[in-house]
């Protein structure tokens, strides 16, 4: 029997996302490399049992062409996909041109980033072509999954979405795994505008928390949440069945009910009285819901779409709207139809 090839994949970025899916993924017939800007972000990975095979490198020290990996995982904010970006791509022409290679093969690049880009409202798979262009495929990995779990080993399903059947092959065999299993999708903006627009929905799922109001009315947060989300996704494009699945109800009643979600947490915490400060410093992470719900404002203003639960979380975090009197409102809408698509 032939001994099986082993495949190369490059993690960026050294967060508690990119930490979860480094450790998924290595194996004996996986080589992991993961990178990131400081040298200080591995602090926390070098204890890691699971994270000893791994070779971690920061960007200034990183001089691997990029066309080596079979895989590239974007395991970084949506607000800094672009920047990033730009790195890598200067960084690869800088080496492909000392080596003399002026041949570019394309590279499998997947974002793992769960927003939508402030001021240019682009979803990450679109900021990721407009740099790459034809140097890359591009794919999105999203779905129900909190990184502590991931670590642990435990069970965890999501999608990788992608236009191209190529990279869809290549993410599976090299993800896919019976703890971390992997489905797939060409759907990629109805993946990528639910995993972005959860995190909204969450926050104010966190916040009916907070106030006590009870399991009812998180429940119908969650629900009508989807709503929202599905509208927003079906005017951008995207297939209607995509928010049934792992990277829409999944992601949503996760996001908006494990006390693992930072972006539940920051809504539950604001109805508690805390204020955005206090909570952002003593997380200590990136809450993208908090970028996500101006985008998402803007986005809908764009689309010409009525999103009251998004509208909520927007007025609350930039126009400093009490959040009790956010909620209030919320409740005393005026009646309506369940399903009003336009």
């Amino acid at each position: 029997m032939s001994a099986q090839i082993k495949t190369k994949t490059l993690v960026v970025g050294a967060g508690a996302f990119g930490t979860a899916i480094a450790a998924c993924v290595q194996n004996e017939n996986n080589a992991v490399t993961v990178i990131a800007r400081f040298d200080k972000n591995f602090e926390n990975l070098k204890n890691h049992e699971s994270l000893h095979s791994c070779e971690l490198i920061s960007f200034e020290e990183f001089e691997t062409d990029f066309s080596e990996f079979n895989l590239i995982i974007l395991a970084i904010p949506c607000q800094s996909l672009a920047n990033v970006s730009e790195w890598m791509l200067k960084k690869w022409l800088k080496i492909r041109n000392k080596k003399d290679i002026k041949n570019f093969p394309k590279l499998n690049l997947i974002s793992a980033a769960k927003g939508i880009e402030q001021k240019t409202l682009r979803l990450p798979s679109q900021i990721l072509e407009n740099f790459w262009k034809n140097k890359a495929y591009v794919g999105s990995l999203s779905g129900p999954s909190f990184a502590k779990e991931m670590l642990l080993g435990l069970p965890t399903c999501v999608v990788v979405s992608s236009k191209n059947k190529e990279l869809l092959n290549v993410a599976a065999q090299i993800l896919h795994s019976s703890y971390f299993r992997i489905y797939d999708s060409n759907d990629i903006i109805g993946v990528e505008i639910a995993g972005a627009l959860k995190n909204v929905i969450a926050m104010v799922a966190g916040a009916v928390d907070g106030l006590e109001l009870g399991y009812n009315a998180r429940a119908a947060v969650i629900t009508r949440g989807l709503s929202e989300i599905a509208k927003v996704g079906v005017q951008m494009g995207a297939d209607p069945m995509t928010f049934l699945g792992l990277s829409g109800v999944g992601d949503l009643i996760l996001t908006c009910t494990g006390d693992l979600s930072r972006n539940r947490q920051f809504g539950f915490r604001m109805a508690r009285g805390e204020s955005k400060e206090s909570i952002f410093n003593s997380m200590g992470q990136v809450i993208e819901g908090i970028t996500t719900a101006q985008s998402a404002h803007e986005l809908c203003q764009k689309l010409g779409i009525e999103a009251s639960i998004l509208s909520t979380a927007y007025k609350v975090i930039y126009e400093d709207m009490p959040i009790k009197k956010a909620v209030t409102l919320l409740i005393e809408r005026e009646q309506g139809s369940e399903f009003k698509w336009k």
